[in-house]
């Protein structure tokens, strides 16, 4: 049995002719219809499966009081919808158990039952609190036991989580996010990231960078929904080769994937609506988080999760426009690992074994990757059959500081999906036409970046990327106002400024080493010379500077978050 329960403060129903043949005439007064105020209105649906009558009509009574008693309703209007459900009782079955149900209800409340079997229409008005709408489905058979449990016990093991840092280097970046406090993890969530503040900072300026680089390069950015149907993997092809690393639910008896990837998502996206060639090249973004299940033993950090945000893009686009578009893609890579001073391998994949398409698109489209690495003079390394079942890939691997390589990069040309999916636009010649799909991200698992980043650069980050950039320092007591007026001056200056204090009473010595295993880039010191001269003491990269004036301090700061540099 499925039912909705709507609290109302009122609804009006009439009904109009005979939906089923074999069903009783109505009374004169019936056929005017009903109109009940302030009631509980309980739309009903029961399934062929509601067969142990007493059971469905205990449960349905019981779960229609419990409602009832939490809105403080006392009508009840018991609405036949047969809208609710595809697996629709026998009218024998369906009257019995409402008239049981209706039978039960009114020991203690006003019911209203709307006649089963006729077309009905109705109009209400629906109270606006939480409760308002519910949804509930009963089944009778599985197991029904009151699950028992302790929870101070259920407390103690979630929080065994703890990081063993005995054989981890000094810059692994989960020694530096716990030092930083940007990150935790914990086994309630095995392979997923709890950001801190302070990692939330990195995370979100790496997507500001992002979306403004990519808005100047003509990119739309669109968001797809985390679950979807199964039936749209299959036709994707990932269902067949990911399966296994898919998490799975349901809902209403059908089956949905937990998206592993975005691309599918975008792909109903173009769908939406007709394209001609004008729009093309159409280049669309989307910085989705996936799920792919891993084995625990694989999990590391940040390097390797289960949960994380993609830097997808896809861009639509024709032949004629393919060189082109994909040595744009290859000149926006360039500029983020430039901006990071990164050194990267670049290696291209062919056509793998199991693979969709004709041997006539993948010579194509491995010809053309070949063409925009030699235009653009990089050494690659060929890995035959590592390609991804569509379509042939350039990936980019970074270096990090301990000589590791990770793929973070990767571009690849489809001729596939938009063959799956029938993508269409009308050409010049008024001719329907297949686009060609080049997949493409840059961070690739942002996750994964920041954990390379955060090694790469010691934790000391730039000043743009920086949770905190500045901490303002006080040698002692008397310093203090003098100090608050200083942050308020830079923070007038340097709008969404991200600075703080330390104005504990403990040694300057000790507040200069908080402030570096935080890895904060600036760090300024306010005692009696700088308070009587008006200038500041400022410490950077571990050298300090005495008598700088703030005018110029202000001036430096602004470049380097304005510029990112």
């Amino acid at each position: 049995m499925k039912f909705l329960s709507l609290h109302v403060d009122s609804i009006k129903f009439k009904p109009l002719k005979k939906a089923l043949k074999k069903i009783q005439n109505l009374t004169e007064k019936q056929k005017k219809g009903e109109e009940a105020k302030e009631a509980l209105a309980v739309l009903t649906a029961v399934e062929k499966i509601d067969k142990n009558v007493e059971e469905v009509v205990r449960e349905f009574v019981k779960n229609v009081k419990e409602i009832a008693k939490q809105v403080k309703a006392k009508n009840i209007v018991l609405y036949p919808y047969a809208h609710l459900s595809s697996n629709l009782a026998s009218p024998e079955l369906a009257v019995e158990i409402l008239n049981k149900a209706e039978k039960e209800l009114r020991k203690s409340f006003n019911v209203v039952h709307a006649p089963f079997g006729y077309y009905k229409e109705f109009e209400v008005k629906v109270k606006g609190h939480p409760l308002s709408e519910l949804s509930r489905e009963i089944v009778i058979g599985g197991e029904d036991k009151e699950e028992k449990y302790d929870e101070k016990q259920l407390l103690r093991e979630i929080s065994k989580t703890k990081l063993d840092t005995s054989k981890l280097k000094e810059n692994d970046h989960r020694i530096l996010g716990q030092q930083m406090d940007l990150f935790s993890f914990n086994e309630t969530a095995p392979g997923m990231v709890f950001w801190h503040n302070n990692g939330l900072i990195i995370r979100n300026e790496l997507i500001d960078f992002w979306r403004e680089v990519h808005k100047n390069a003509g990119y739309k950015e669109i968001a797809t929904p985390q679950i979807l149907d199964k039936r749209l993997w299959q036709i994707s092809g990932h269902w067949e080769k990911y399966r296994e690393n898919i998490f799975l639910t349901e809902y209403e008896k059908r089956q949905f994937a937990v998206k592993p990837m975005n691309c599918p998502g975008g792909l109903l996206v173009f769908k939406n609506k007709p394209k001609s060639y004008k729009d093309f090249p159409l280049r669309v973004g989307e910085l989705g988080i996936v799920h792919r299940q891993e084995l625990s033993g694989v999990l590391g950090g940040l390097f390797r999760v289960i949960q994380f945000m993609q830097d997808d893009a896809h861009v639509f686009c024709t032949e004629k426009q393919l060189e082109i578009e994909l040595l744009r893609v290859m000149d926006l890579i360039e500029l983020f690992y430039s901006k990071f001073d990164f050194k990267y391998s670049v290696e291209l994949s062919t056509r793998p074994e199991k693979r969709i398409g004709s041997d006539k698109m993948w010579n194509k489209a491995e010809n053309i990757l070949k063409k925009v690495l030699e235009r653009k003079k990089l050494k690659y390394k060929i890995n035959e059959g590592e390609g991804v079942f569509y379509g042939p890939k350039i990936d980019y691997h970074i270096e990090d500081s301990l000589g590791r390589t990770w793929q973070c990069g990767t571009i690849q040309v489809d001729f596939s999906m938009p063959e799956r999916f029938e993508l269409e636009y009308t050409d010049k010649d008024n001719k329907r036409k297949r686009p060609i799909m080049i997949h493409r991200a840059i961070y690739g698992s942002l996750e994964r970046f920041i954990g390379i980043l955060l090694e790469h650069y010691k934790g000391r980050l730039p000043t743009w990327l920086a949770p905190i950039q500045v901490r303002i320092l006080s040698f002692t007591d008397r310093n203090e106002a003098h100090a608050k007026k200083i942050i308020k001056e830079l923070e007038d200056e340097i709008p969404n400024l991200r600075i703080d204090s330390d104005f504990r009473q403990i040694t300057v010595p000790a507040k200069v080493k908080d402030a570096e295993i935080m890895r904060i880039p600036w760090i300024v010191l306010v005692g009696d010379k700088e308070q009587d001269k008006n200038t500041i003491a400022v410490r950077h990269e571990g050298k300090v500077k005495y008598g700088v004036k703030k005018d110029n301090f202000i001036k430096e700061l602004k470049e380097l978050i304005e510029e990112r540099i």
